[in-house]
């Protein structure tokens, strides 16, 4: 992959070939399949964003391991001949504190590239994105629920969440119709009719219907309510606030979102 490429990749997907400086913690992304590694990874990052216990530091944090696999369905989309190997034994999780802000970047240890057939393409493709749900995230996952004492479901949703703000973002960059409709013919082939079982799950979350509400900002359009709570209302400097929900959160009541409209709080 050319400069420019991974210069691209890693001012949307954190991706780098680069050591982080002063990193907190530094790890294999293969051991993040060990109980007692991934446990330490929710012990590290959640006192950096105030997390009281370990649901909502589990749910940030696959928030951000889920950006890895949208770099994947991006490279899909947008190359046409191979895309860099994204699979646990390529990747090292970083962890840096800039600020007062802790974010993750993935760093690649190798420049390995997956070739991406002339001869059935969207087989391969489908057959690959399916295999890096199942045997990727969805180990990682479960794990991750069962240390954190939390439904997988709601893992789910922030991976689902990403997936969504990549595909407004592309949907936004679009300036024609064409375009559009293959950006969501795109999203819906390689991850709406992906089988359940590849998510350990009886229905992909992908292909959960979503609910759109009047944009508070712009009467003429809709925004999405998220596909699970993020659980952000249950860090302290929420929980002082009239109300410490997301405005798309779909546990947000819609009286109380209609207050929030009224007083701008969006």
């Amino acid at each position: 992959m050319s400069t420019m490429d991974l210069g691209q990749l890693e001012e949307k997907f954190f991706l780098t070939s680069s050591e982080a400086e002063n990193a907190v913690l530094i790890m294999p992304a293969a051991d993040l399949l060990n109980e007692e590694k991934l446990l330490h990874v929710l012990n590290t990052y959640g006192p950096l964003i105030q997390a009281q216990e370990r649901p909502e530091a589990a749910a940030f944090f696959i928030s951000w391991y889920a950006i890895l696999c949208s770099a994947l369905h991006y490279m899909m989309f947008h190359r046409a001949d191979k895309v860099i190997d994204l699979s646990f034994s390529n990747v090292t999780l970083q962890l840096v504190v800039e600020g007062s802000y802790p974010l993750f970047s993935f760093k690649l240890n190798n420049n390995r590239y997956i070739e991406i057939p002339s001869v059935e393409r969207s087989e391969w493709m489908n057959r690959t994105m399916e295999s890096f749900y199942k045997e990727q995230l969805t180990p990682l996952i479960q794990l991750l629920a069962r240390l954190a004492r939390v439904n997988p479901t709601v893992l789910w949703g922030q991976v689902v969440n990403t997936a969504y703000d990549l595909l407004e973002e592309e949907l936004s960059e679009a300036s024609v119709e064409e375009h559009k409709q293959a950006i969501i013919h795109h999203f819906h082939t390689r991850l709406a009719d992906i089988d359940a079982s590849a998510f350990g799950l009886s229905i992909n979350p992908f292909a959960k219907k979503r609910i759109f509400i009047e944009d508070p900002a712009d009467s003429n359009r809709t925004i999405a309510l998220k596909s699970a709570c993020c659980l952000a209302y249950c860090l302290p400097h929420r929980l002082n606030m009239t109300f410490n929900y997301c405005y798309t959160c779909p546990r947000l009541k819609e009286k109380d979102r209609a207050i929030m409209k009224a007083n701008g709080q969006y």
